[in-house]
């Protein structure tokens, strides 16, 4: 697991707002499964504005990053962070 990928994982489970959440690397890249009463499409409009406030808490160097957020085994929906 990289570096910035693993400040991500960590930063995510620190949140209490994100505490019901499973997440785990997968490559270069972050599984995340929510609980399965999750609507997942207000979760999609809003993941942006969810994780927004702790990218600038990451300190290591950017680099593409794909979060696949579902509340099955598969996802429902991908979010790349750029």
């Amino acid at each position: 697991m990289g570096k910035y990928q693993q400040e991500w994982k960590q930063m995510l489970q620190k949140e209490e707002a994100f505490k019901d959440w499973q997440i785990r690397p997968s490559g270069g890249d972050l599984l995340i499964r929510v609980p399965e009463d999750t609507d997942m499409d207000v979760l999609k409009m809003q993941f942006s504005d969810l994780i927004g406030p702790i990218a600038p808490l990451i300190k290591s160097a950017k680099a593409t990053l794909k979060f696949y957020v579902g509340n099955t085994n598969e996802a429902d929906f991908i979010f790349t962070l750029n």
